[in-house]
């Protein structure tokens, strides 16, 4: 079982695929159509669907994702069978739309008494939620190597202006005394690593108890 979040993240990939396959398709097949305002109503409210997924209205996204939720589901529940998937994608169809008139009745048959061609878009349905939930899958541990191979981050110091002049006049000091340039930012590396050799150098040694 994938988890809420995988499942989240594949609704949202499947529906905004898909909403733009189906306007592509939508185009290509009605090409008179292709600039004028297509409405429906979603979620009580008339909106245009001929839109691409990023202009799209919430309400007709959020109905776009109720599709998807039913093709998780059925991949959920039928990773291994597709026909019965797809049945159930068919299923849930029938549940959203048998009020709308704009459905042809042909539509509403049985899954098994559906032509091969409305089946087949049960089918897809299945197969760019599969697509999806790998995508999601792929992204995420490319993400997690990402993170691992990434270099850490050095701290940085920061120094007030005044520390900050006073380090560059003992930075000009120096240069001129060692007859060559010695930049603030070497200076100040020299000075860490003295520290931090001094540190290490006073550090009490402990003295390993002989065994008796």
């Amino acid at each position: 079982m994938a988890s809420k979040k995988t499942i989240e993240a594949a609704v949202d990939y499947f529906a905004a695929r898909s909403h733009d396959a189906w306007r592509k398709q939508f185009h290509k097949t009605n090409p008179e159509e292709r600039n004028l305002p297509r409405v429906r109503e979603r979620g009580g409210k008339l909106v245009d669907i001929n839109k691409p997924w990023r202009e799209l209205d919430p309400k007709a996204k959020a109905d776009n994702k109720i599709a998807a939720y039913a093709a998780a589901e059925a991949v959920e529940k039928y990773p291994d069978d597709r026909e019965k998937a797809a049945n159930y994608v068919h299923k849930q169809w029938i549940k959203r739309n048998k009020s709308d008139p704009n459905q042809p009745k042909v539509l509403f048959e049985p899954y098994a008494s559906l032509p091969e061609v409305e089946k087949d878009k049960d089918r897809a349905h299945i197969d760019r939620m599969k697509a999806a939930f790998a995508a999601v899958k792929k992204a995420r541990k490319a993400k997690k190597k990402a993170r691992r191979t990434a270099p850490k981050k050095l701290l940085e110091l920061t120094l007030d202006a005044n520390h900050s002049a006073r380090l560059e006049a003992a930075a000009v000091r120096l240069s001129e005394a060692l007859g060559r340039t010695i930049s603030a930012e070497a200076l100040l590396a020299a000075g860490v690593e003295a520290v931090l050799a001094a540190c290490e150098g006073a550090a009490p040694k402990h003295k390993r108890k002989k065994k008796r």
